[in-house]
């Protein structure tokens, strides 16, 4: 048997609740609240033809390095955001699973203690388990996010950790903000015990309402900020940075080295095209007004079909996080929906890290992909399914009585 010749360690391994949905959620009959993919009517396809054109040449596809060119449109980029940095301050990487990953195996040894939200993106999840690094959980609110107060009770009775894992900006799967307090917090604390933050910005650009500044503008050596283009160009062109120092960059080259050795340039050729010909800003524009349309649209339907359930309004990113009664298990109801509603989303379980009853009863809803005028009609379904999982409960109730 193959699996005799695996490491007891690779045995355990499982796919996340991501992979899973991917698979049992893209039948087109299908409504997907699910995953955290862009709508596909704004991947602006005809400007990616029209900029692919003159790309297939020997040059661009072959072995090079990183395009400085990018690094330079990048800088600009975060300027927007308050982040002041120099090109050579900028490392590009493939998407930004790939940042978090080799910033977690460029800070960690094995069995070392890493502090992530309880809940929290769980890709890095992945990334995390895979180097054998189990992450430790921050109590976070489902309004607020992460919990300073509690962060603070571990850092002062728990072994140092090695870094950081959070999102400052369109959390996923909760789908807050922090605060200015909460930042600045936040940023005291890690550089007071010396934690490096590693700072995951891949929603940072949709913004719909006024946020602040990144983690980063805050302590310039001690944050890692990773940005990327796949939700405001397109996921497949597999293109993140990475904002850090020379010295840093230096480690991370050999690092990625070993896993691709620097390639991908082509998509990075690409994205750079986009900053030539002034697509860029005018399409990020375009997109946080269509988002904060989606956005607006499944808030009110979720009041209007489903009024028992909590939510709060999200600043920016594509997720809204909701809390039904206590007596709806979202994992039986993520079931239900899918094969008698036709209409997808994810449990709270699936970004949990340890324990917490009040999970069991939340899900999480993306309102970029879907179509805006299926989110209705979704909305409906999903309410169809809780009355019919609740219809069932009181049924099972009756006849155990």
């Amino acid at each position: 048997m193959v699996n005799d010749f695996l490491p007891p360690w690779v045995k355990k391994l499982q796919k996340s609740g991501m992979q899973k949905a991917l698979s049992t959620t893209s039948k087109s009959d299908i409504i997907s609240f699910c995953l955290g993919r862009p709508d596909n009517s704004l991947l602006i396809l005809p400007k990616l033809n029209t900029v692919c054109k003159n790309l297939f040449s020997c040059e661009n596809l072959q072995y090079s390095p990183p395009s400085l060119e990018l690094k330079t449109y990048i800088v600009a980029l975060m300027k927007k955001k308050q982040v002041s940095c120099t090109p050579e301050e900028v490392f590009l990487t493939t998407g930004a699973q790939q940042a978090m990953t080799l910033l977690t195996r460029l800070f960690t040894n094995k069995g070392d203690n890493i502090l992530v939200d309880q809940l929290t993106y769980p890709g890095y999840i992945q990334a995390a388990r895979a180097i054998h690094i189990e992450p430790v959980p921050i109590p976070v609110c489902f309004q607020t996010g992460l919990q300073i107060e509690k962060l603070m009770h571990i850092l002062e009775h728990n072994k140092r950790p090695s870094l950081i894992y959070t999102m400052s900006e369109g959390h996923n799967p909760l789908g807050v903000s922090l605060s200015k307090n909460q930042r600045t917090q936040l940023v005291k604390l890690a550089e007071h015990y010396k934690v490096p933050i590693i700072e995951d910005d891949a929603y940072g650009f949709l913004n719909y309402d006024p946020v602040e500044p990144p983690l980063k503008s805050y302590w310039k050596e001690g944050v890692f900020y990773i940005g990327s283009f796949s939700k405001i160009l397109a996921p497949s062109l597999r293109v993140g940075w990475i904002i850090t120092s020379e010295e840093i960059i230096e480690k991370l080259e050999i690092l990625k080295e070993s896993l691709d050795i620097n390639t991908s340039t082509l998509s990075q050729k690409l994205v750079n095209s986009f900053f030539m010909k002034n697509y860029l800003n005018q399409h990020i524009v375009k997109l946080g007004e269509e988002y904060k349309n989606k956005r607006d649209l499944m808030v009110k339907y979720l009041k209007k079909y489903i009024p028992e359930m909590e939510i709060s309004l999200p600043k920016s990113g594509f997720f809204i996080w909701g809390k039904l009664p206590a007596s709806i298990n979202t994992n039986r109801l993520f079931t239900l929906a899918l094969e008698e509603e036709q209409v997808s989303f994810l449990p709270g379980s699936a970004f949990l890290i340890g324990e917490r009853e009040d999970v069991q009863n939340c899900l999480r809803l993306s309102f970029a992909f879907c179509p805006r005028d299926l989110i209705e009609s979704g909305i409906q379904r999903l309410a169809r399914a809780i009355c019919t999982y609740k219809w069932k409960n009181e049924e099972q109730y009756a006849r155990a009585i």
